[in-house]
């Protein structure tokens, strides 16, 4: 038989809780005894949430932090670098102004920034490959300029920190460049005392190029040591620019003796280059 109403036992107990909680609520407001257990329960609760943020949240988030500031780092210092190449590529530039630009007009001046942005293009390394450059004949490079050309850079001089490279051979998405290394490339240089001229050509090798002279025709004797700079023969490159050194010598017969020039320049060294359409 089911109970419609609470047993009188129940309606005592329902009646005792409701006087003693309102018992409980006079003394609290008029005495604040209770004051003690209420900050006792704030600072658990603030306690148990510090705890648990602690532990899960605190972590997540030093995660996020850590990496979003390693990333910044990251970019930075890629900024950096690629700054610090560009002021190498331009400082080679500045100290070789006179042979690179002794005909140009602009130079009246010192050559700053707002000069160099009209004559020279920067330009970033897109396709090189090492293995290939190392051991076979064909040495070229693709590069992408940083800057807008509106003329054709055909036979531009590419150069970088260390010196010049090569030269420009084809213009599409990216510049083709050919290597000195290249063996089908050719360059008109001379020894420092003007009496020595001859063509260097690629010797297939990561940094010699080479050149072949007959003894009984030229009477010069090279020695070791000897640096060789651009001759300004050829209409691509300028005069005087350093180009190497002269490293071995080699007797191939008596009509003809190869001299092996080691290059000043490498075109591992940085990532970005210069370019001028000389």
């Amino acid at each position: 038989m089911t109970r419609i109403s609470p047993p009188p036992g129940q309606k005592i107990i329902y009646l005792f809780l409701i006087f003693l909680g309102g018992f409980i609520l006079y003394v609290d407001i008029n005495t604040n005894n209770f004051q003690i257990i209420k900050n006792g329960f704030n600072s658990f609760q603030i306690s148990t949430h510090f705890f648990i943020k602690s532990f899960s949240i605190d972590p997540i988030m030093d995660f996020k932090n850590h990496f979003q500031f390693k990333n910044k780092l990251i970019k930075e210092n890629k900024e950096l670098h690629t700054a610090l190449e560009k002021s190498y590529v331009e400082k080679y530039l500045i100290s070789q102004d006179s042979k690179f630009f002794k005909d140009k007009k602009f130079l009246e001046e010192e050559l700053d920034q707002n000069n160099l942005n009209k004559p020279f293009y920067m330009a970033q390394l897109k396709n090189l490959d090492p293995n290939i450059f190392n051991c076979c004949d064909k040495h070229r490079i693709h590069i992408q300029l940083l800057t807008k050309s509106n003329e054709s850079l055909i036979e531009g001089v590419v150069f970088n920190s260390s010196g010049v490279i090569g030269h420009i051979i084809h213009e599409m998405n990216y510049k083709e460049v050919m290597l000195l290394t290249d063996v089908s490339h050719s360059l008109p240089i001379k020894n420092v005392s003007e009496d020595f001229y001859c063509n260097a050509r690629g010797s297939g090798m990561s940094d010699y190029i080479i050149c072949n002279y007959n003894p009984l025709i030229s009477i010069k004797e090279m020695e070791i040591g000897q640096n060789f700079l651009t001759s300004g023969f050829g209409g691509i490159y300028p005069k005087d620019i350093k180009i190497g050194i002269l490293e071995d010598i080699k007797v191939i017969d008596s009509n003809n003796i190869e001299l092996n020039i080691k290059l000043s320049s490498n075109p591992l060294d940085s990532i970005l280059f210069g370019v001028i359409n000389f």
